[in-house]
């Protein structure tokens, strides 16, 4: 596909090549990254998933019926597919969802988090699609580029989390939502999308470095 959604991927190179190629994502892939950083990242990444579902209900709430539909399955899957898994893996990090529940943000998150929510709230649905679409496309590109590191990975925990972004239920959803994207798009405003995704694909990266470094307040 090469409408809207590609051209915005492209304008964005330097950026996701950054994420794609990341310590913390490599680290993951190989078997390598110490575990309390991936510990860090689940507690902050539950906390942004369950913004995304607010997100996407928003979108839902200015759209037309169609896009209306689509945006609402996809609040309802990460309300229910993506929970169900983040609570398994929970479980297996010996974490209750009560504790990761009460995490709070890191800057960095709410930062992205409140940029996401600001954007479906007050633009029109296509903009709000724009803003999601990095998180969704990054983590499939970077478990495809980095799915032979897989077979060398001795840690099963960060195998089994990493292969469910290699999923064809996966994929698929990302392309529904780069497709939905490039048919809402008519040509206006291709500044305001090009600064969107942007600023998407930097939270990204930045939500990479945070895990990494165990981000936290000053005070």
């Amino acid at each position: 596909m090469h409408g809207l959604s590609w051209e915005l991927r492209e304008e964005s190179r330097r950026t996701w090549d950054g994420i794609l190629g990341h310590p913390f994502v490599i680290e993951l892939y190989r078997g390598t990254l110490p575990r309390q950083k991936f510990v860090y990242y689940v507690k902050q990444d539950y906390n942004y998933l369950v913004n995304i579902q607010r997100v996407f209900s928003l979108i839902a709430a200015k759209a037309e019926p169609d896009v209306a539909k689509i945006a609402l399955e996809m609040a309802h899957e990460d309300a229910t597919i993506e929970m169900d898994s983040y609570t398994r893996l929970l479980g297996k990090l010996d974490r209750s969802l009560e504790e990761v529940a009460q995490e709070e943000p890191s800057p960095t998150n709410m930062a992205y988090m409140n940029f996401l929510v600001a954007t479906a709230a007050l633009n029109d649905p296509l903009e709000g699609l724009v803003a999601v679409l990095p998180c969704f496309w990054t983590y499939l590109e970077i478990a495809k580029r980095h799915e032979e590191e897989l077979s060398g990975n001795q840690d099963e925990l960060y195998v089994q989390w990493a292969r469910s972004y290699l999923s064809s239920d996966y994929e698929d959803m990302v392309d529904r939502l780069r497709e939905l994207v490039d048919d809402l798009y008519e040509g206006r405003r291709r500044w305001r999308f090009s600064r969107l995704f942007q600023t998407a694909s930097r939270y990204e990266l930045m939500f990479w470095n945070a895990s990494y470094t165990m981000e936290k307040w000053p005070m």
